[in-house]
């Protein structure tokens, strides 16, 4: 995704930010807060940018710090205390895992690029519960993600590729026959209700068909190949979040 991209969506949900705090600001100035009476209404608008992290498998090693996930959403929930309230996220979401390129690769194929990513298109919903602490605010949900869009792309020198009249020869490989179209784990969030918060996802569910064969495996002694899955990516996302809770 274009750099402009962020910054737009950035823009965006800080201008809906602002407006929510005037629009709160003014309310509390027109009706005190008596402890007694409480908005049972939650609306949530949120864009953020996280890194892929977590244990890596021979194989499908990826490059820390390159490997980056965006996403933009919106929600609603219910308030069944001031304190404690359910809720619903409905999202987009782009991962992009940039491989390392070495002797061990096996993910898609053991060809070396000059560079190389997996890279997933989502939609998603994420259910959650989340706890008001003043300004502040936890939250713990499940979420459910489909691949809808699925990508190998890689990058090479044009002298590696016999073409001279380009320094750099990018190629796309979509979509992926070999990954799941949806995805499961738990997500958490820490942070203010009107401003910046962290955000950290588990995946739970595996990325690749176990049933599909990762072609480089040998045949076993019967002359049939022997399945071998590919190595999983790592499962976990830390990253930050500016939005309105």
């Amino acid at each position: 995704m274009k750099l402009t991209h962020y910054i737009a969506g950035l823009l965006l949900i800080s201008s809906v930010s602002l407006k929510a705090q005037d629009s709160y600001a003014s309310i509390m100035k027109t009706k005190p807060d008596t402890g007694k009476h409480f908005d049972h209404k939650m609306t949530d608008g949120f864009v953020g940018l996280g890194f892929v992290l977590g244990p890596q498998q021979t194989g499908s090693t990826v490059k820390l710090g390159s490997s980056r996930e965006f996403i933009v959403g919106f929600g609603m929930g219910y308030k069944f205390c001031k304190y404690d309230g359910l809720g619903l996220d409905i999202y987009y979401k782009s991962t992009d895992f940039y491989l390392k390129q070495d002797s061990t690769k096996v993910l898609p194929t053991n060809a070396q690029h000059q560079s190389e990513k997996i890279a997933f298109n989502n939609f998603g919903g994420l259910v959650f519960d989340r706890i008001y602490m003043g300004s502040v605010f936890l939250d713990a949900g499940f979420y459910l993600d489909w691949a809808f869009d699925t990508k190998d792309v890689t990058w090479d020198n044009s002298n590696n590729v016999g073409n001279p009249n380009s320094t750099t020869t990018k190629t796309i490989n979509s979509p992926l026959s070999f990954t799941n179209s949806t995805n499961y784990g738990l997500t958490f969030r820490f942070g203010k209700q009107r401003g910046v918060s962290l955000y950290f996802s588990y995946r739970l569910s595996k990325v690749f068909n176990p049933n599909y064969n990762s072609n480089q495996s040998a045949p076993n002694t019967s002359g049939a190949q022997v399945l071998t899955p590919y190595p999983e990516l790592p499962p976990y996302v830390l990253g930050i979040v500016l939005g309105n809770h």
